[in-house]
C-alpha cells in the first residue's frame, strides 16, 4: 500500500494527516509540542490512539521507542556506521529486526527484513513538494513500518535544528541525528 506523509509534519505543532495513495487522510499525527520526549501520537480517523513515538533521552546513538495498540513494540536506533553512509535498525519484540538504509535527507531509501525489500520511501511518486511516498508490501505491518519513517523525520528535524543553533560544544549535537551521530552531543548540548 501507498502512503503520502509531509516533510516536518511535527514542527508545526497540528494535528496532520498521512494520507494513501488516493489522497485520503488514514492516520493522524499529533506531535506534542511540549513533550521532553519528542512523544508522537498517531491516531485513527475517529480519534483512537493506535500508536506512539518518543526518542530516548539517553542513548549513544539516536533511538526512538514505538509502541502500538495491541501490544506491538519496537526500538528505532541508529546503527554506528560513520557519518556518510548512516544505518538505522528496527528491533520488533519478539519479531524480526528489519534495517533502513540509503539517503535519509532526500527522503529515498529502503527498509528490509532478512534481506527482502518491505518497505520504499521516495519523493520521486509524489507530485507535492513538502511530502514523500512511503510504499509498504503486502502482509507487512503498515502502522509499524509508519512510525518507524516518522522517527526518522523526527530526527531529521532534529538534526536540521542542530545544525542551524551549533555553536561551541553544539557543534558535537549538530553531527549527530542522520549524519551518523547523536545522543552524546544532545546530552552535551541538548535542555537541561
Amino acid at each position: 500500500m501507498k502512503y503520502q506523509v509531509r516533510e516536518k509534519i511535527f514542527r508545526l505543532g497540528e494535528d496532520n494527516d498521512i494520507l494513501n495513495e488516493a489522497g485520503q487522510p488514514v492516520l493522524q499525527v499529533d506531535g506534542k509540542v511540549f513533550s521532553l520526549h519528542g512523544l508522537m501520537v498517531v491516531n485513527d480517523l475517529a480519534g483512537n490512539e493506535v500508536g506512539q513515538v518518543s526518542r530516548k533521552l539517553v542513548s549513544l546513538l539516536a533511538t526512538y521507542d514505538i509502541t502500538l495498540t495491541g501490544g506491538v513494540s519496537a526500538e528505532v536506533h541508529q546503527r554506528f556506521s560513520g557519518p556518510f553512509h548512516p544505518k538505522w535498525t528496527i528491533s520488533v519484540a519478539g519479531g524480526a529486526d528489519m534495517e533502513m538504509t540509503g539517503n535519509f535527507a532526500g527522503h529515498d531509501f529502503i527498509l528490509t527484513e532478512n534481506g527482502q525489500t518491505v518497505a520504499t520511501v521516495s519523493k520521486a511518486w509524489i507530485s507535492l513538494a513538502d511530502s514523500y511516498g512511503v510504499d509498504i508490501a503486502d502482509g507487512q505491518n503498515d502502522l509499524l513500518i509508519l512510525c518507524s519513517v516518522l522517527a526518522l523525520e523526527a530526527e531529521q528535524d532534529r538534526s536540521e535544528e542542530h545544525s542551524r543553533g551549533a555553536g561551541g560544544l553544539g557543534v558535537i549535537g549538530g553531527l549527530g541525528g542522520l549524519a551518523g551521530g547523536g545522543g552524546l552531543g544532545d546530552i552535551i548540548k541538548g535542555p537541561l
